[in-house]
């Protein structure tokens, strides 16, 4: 009566366990319905709680961390969930590769960035963080921003909805390619007869990943720190231009656990010292429990020196 759209009353219940770290929730009242929408700032957020993860309370993290990000460059969303980071960064004019194991977010995840009219600098995938990274970093022989061209090394991206694969070549920036292009090829467009994107704001880049990405987000606190191994020798300084990435990954210190303790867990996973570290405290989610954000310039010693392998 008082609030009309409210249509389903829910209670989260136990603790988040299974491999998405999906919550459970019981319904209280109302519909057995647990798709919605939700708004952050000039983005809207279409998921089912049932499928997905997504926390309302870290809207503020979400906009400072995308705060820092500039129009034009390449961020990496390790973690990417239905795209609290990757569409307000596409928004803002970033290119941006994004990740996550769970199928059911990339699919909400490529819905928000036809719904926010972003979906053609949005390219995503789901798989293992490690391998993402991997796959993304590889340097392809003779690589050509002609999307005619194909190469044994394009990654393939899986069409959810419709169950089939295809072969497409994430490197090639959506920019350079023609409107039938993109909905054929980019595993982060969808078929859409609105056109190009109306709410990006600044050139969208057109540089490869392994030659140089500004940005990596690992929004998994509860074991992101163990992901770090992926940097190691990840980057070949040959192809690299410019500076090497910030890195900003997300984790839970207890009041028991010092930021020091932190660093040299995180340097033992990327087997390199880590310079002039930032930590920012996210927010309390127990009484002796902290969620923070460790940023740092991925070290010069997580680089290779030698040749990358070409494929």
């Amino acid at each position: 009566k008082n609030y009309p759209r409210i249509k389903t009353v829910v209670n989260k219940v136990g603790t988040i366990t299974n491999e998405f770290r999906v919550p459970k929730f019981e319904i209280l009242a109302g519909d057995n319905d647990m798709v919605t929408e939700v708004k952050q700032y000039k983005a809207k957020f279409k998921l089912d709680y049932s499928l997905v993860y997504w926390n309302s309370r870290l809207e503020h993290e979400h906009m400072r961390l995308v705060s820092l990000f500039q129009a034009g460059e390449t961020i990496c969303d390790m973690f990417a969930g239905i795209g609290p980071f990757a569409i307000p960064a596409a928004q803002k004019g970033c290119l941006i590769y994004a990740n996550d194991l769970n199928p059911d977010s990339i699919r909400f995840l490529k819905i928000n960035a036809e719904i926010n009219k972003v979906n053609d600098c949005i390219f995503t995938y789901y798989m293992d963080a490690r391998k993402f990274m991997s796959q993304l970093m590889t340097v392809l022989p003779n690589a050509s921003d002609d999307c005619s061209r194909e190469s044994k090394s394009e990654a393939e991206s899986r069409n959810i909805e419709g169950g089939s694969s295809e072969k497409i070549d994430p490197l090639v920036s959506p920019a350079k390619r023609s409107a039938e292009c993109c909905q054929k090829e980019t595993p982060g467009s969808l078929s859409t007869k609105r056109g190009t994107n109306k709410r990006m704001s600044g050139p969208v880049p057109s540089v490869k990943p392994w030659e140089h990405v500004d940005h990596v987000v690992m929004n998994l606190p509860a074991s992101a720190l163990e992901f770090l191994d992926a940097f190691k020798g990840l980057i070949c300084r040959k192809y690299w231009k410019g500076l090497l990435p910030w890195i900003h990954c997300y984790c839970f210190i207890r009041s028991s656990e010092t930021e020091e303790f932190i660093i040299s867990v995180a340097e033992s996973r990327l087997n390199a010292k880590i310079h002039d570290p930032v930590f920012h405290r996210v927010r309390d989610v127990a009484p002796n429990k902290a969620m923070f954000c460790l940023s740092f310039r991925l070290p010069e010693e997580a680089c290779l020196d030698e040749e990358a392998i070409v494929s």
